[in-house]
């Protein structure tokens, strides 16, 4: 798994065992400044309280012996003291992470919906399972509010949905395709994606459930098609004797509305060589979950974009299962399978719930694996599924991806900087 245990902040207090040891230089270095001790650096087993600054919202978090927290960014220093920390770091340092380092400091930079808030912190010490910390709020700065949408796909004649809600920005470098239906005597956006021609693979796929595409009209048809669209595309031959499934994207279960959906989904172009426990007993638990949600009927629209890591693919991989036609998975040195299709090292999901004018959001990044211990006949129970939730900020920061860019910029800024687990019926 990318999510490991979370380790939190805790407040020093008056309770003796947080006193932070004599030998250790915990001398404040800027007046006012507040220090805290951190349980939980060596056994994340020990330490489960969150830290949320005072007049923040938000909590701060450790993860991997890193700062993090789904609405602050962070920029590194070459000061020894708070009171040595002067100028704002540019735009182009901050860092979704901080590497938890003694007499390190940091700006921390928080986004709220109106307001940036900067603080200065410091690593004061770290003494086995404990770390000392030293922080101070310094300046606030206004976000400028504009009606302009900077990231939004632009529209184009030839591509009627690609300012859908579940389109993320596009990258020139690939191919854009919108694959349509004629459904109810209209044509509707059956599911889209960015074709990534030298990986023979996609970049991602978008879609979205509404009260009439969430349907269950059709059963899973078995139409293995190439792509009519991509003259390249991939065919039966390419995922032949690899040791991989025929993993899909867009999922048959997602498109079962109409039969022709449905058969879209066999494209080649949206299959992904998976492992076989990992598609039958793993991912399938994510996927039947985004299903649950889209068909609650708890909201008017679930705008989705799925894929695999192109940024990120299986390098040098032999895997330990045999799939069904008897040979191990494997990847070469550049991440490709033995028919040159690239194999993804993570699967992804990202989720734009909508009701009316209430929005929430929530990312998913798998790692791609084949020792989860899952199968066909034994699947992951859905609270696995909690492990690999993050925010859309951090997805985008994993994927290099830019989810949801045609919600308004406020909107998009203000779902995609952190997810709320208890939003989400499990």
């Amino acid at each position: 798994m990318l999510l490991l245990s979370v380790i939190f902040l805790t407040s020093c207090g008056d309770d003796s065992n947080n006193a932070p040891p004599s030998s250790n230089n915990t001398q404040p270095t800027i007046s006012g400044s507040t220090f805290y001790v951190l349980e939980g650096y060596e056994n994340a087993a020990q330490g489960f309280n969150t830290l949320k600054p005072e007049g923040f919202s938000d909590p701060l978090y450790i993860r991997e012996k890193a700062l993090v927290g789904d609405a602050y960014q962070f920029a590194g220093t070459d000061k020894q003291r708070l009171d040595e920390m002067e100028e704002i770091p540019a735009i182009e340092q901050w860092q979704p992470t901080a590497t938890i380092s003694e007499g390190k400091c940091y700006w921390v930079k928080h986004t709220s919906t109106l307001l940036y808030t900067y603080l200065k912190l410091r690593v004061a010490y770290i003494e086995g399972n404990s770390v000392g910390i030293e922080y101070i709020t310094d300046s606030t700065e206004e976000r400028v509010q504009t009606d302009e949408n900077a990231n939004a796909n632009q529209p184009q004649e030839d591509f009627p949905f690609v300012t859908d809600l579940s389109i993320p920005r596009l990258n020139s470098a690939n191919q854009y395709v919108e694959h349509t239906v004629s459904f109810r005597e209209q044509e509707i956006l059956n599911y889209a994606f960015e074709w990534v021609e030298d990986k023979r693979h996609a970049a991602w796929v978008a879609f979205s459930f509404d009260a009439e595409t969430s349907q269950k009209n059709v059963s899973r048809t078995d139409e293995w098609l190439p792509d009519p669209f991509i003259p390249t595309s991939p065919e039966e031959s390419d995922h032949k004797s690899d040791g991989f499934d025929k993993g899909h994207l867009c999922a048959s279960e997602d498109r079962v509305y109409n039969r022709t959906a449905n058969e879209q989904t066999f494209y080649y172009t949206n299959i992904s060589p998976q492992m076989t426990s990992f598609n039958g007993g793993y991912w399938v638990t994510f996927e039947k979950l985004l299903q649950t949600w889209a068909r609650s009927g708890d909201y008017e629209h679930v705008y989705v974009t799925k894929g695999g890591t192109m940024n990120k693919l299986l390098v040098g991989f032999t895997g330990t299962q045999n799939a069904a036609d008897g040979r191990k998975p494997q990847t070469d040195a550049n991440g490709l399978t033995r028919h040159g299709l690239a194999c993804p090292a993570y699967y992804f999901m990202a989720i734009l719930a909508q009701e009316g004018d209430n929005y929430q959001a929530i990312g998913f990044l798998v790692e791609h694996r084949d020792d989860y211990g899952y199968d066909n006949d034994h699947q992951a129970p859905v609270e696995e599924t909690k492990l690999c939730a993050m925010s859309i900020d951090q997805l985008e920061q994993e994927t290099g991806l830019d989810f949801f860019c045609n919600l308004p910029d406020e909107v998009e800024d203000e779902v995609e900087r952190a997810y709320v687990l208890s939003d989400w019926a499990w």
